[in-house]
């Protein structure tokens, strides 16, 4: 009887322990989980700082560029192969080339690259 009682107790103190263990396990996979489900939910979120305005691209091509407000008035041009824009803004621009220009508020130039074609002095 006494090898009966020591099987019990001996076969008690073996759950005691494997029940620990699986505890321990049990907490191990719970904390694994919610990392991992964390991991994911941060990797689906979208970025904080998205502007549906802004359009990313690696090239752009095109014969010009027009940089208007909101109401339509243009503050810089740049071009390629402009043409003379005498009744407009009263500044000839080269026909050879790029050419950027600035206007003012009230839609005059306020600086041209390359300008007029000029004669240089000879030294």
């Amino acid at each position: 009887m006494e090898h009966i009682g020591n099987e019990a107790q001996s076969l008690t103190v073996r759950l005691d322990k494997l029940e620990s263990q699986n505890r321990k396990w049990k907490l191990a996979t719970i904390a694994f989980g919610l990392t991992s489900a964390s991991l994911i939910a941060m990797a689906a979120k979208p970025a904080d700082h998205y502007d549906p305005n802004v359009i990313r691209v690696r090239s752009v091509e095109a014969q010009e560029f027009v940089l208007k407000d909101d109401d339509g008035q243009v503050f810089a041009r740049l071009t390629l192969n402009p043409k003379p824009n005498i009744s407009r803004s009263g500044v000839t621009l080269n026909t050879e080339g790029a050419a950027l220009q600035f206007y003012d508020n009230k839609g005059k130039p306020t600086w041209t690259e390359p300008g007029s074609p000029s004669m240089l002095p000879a030294k």
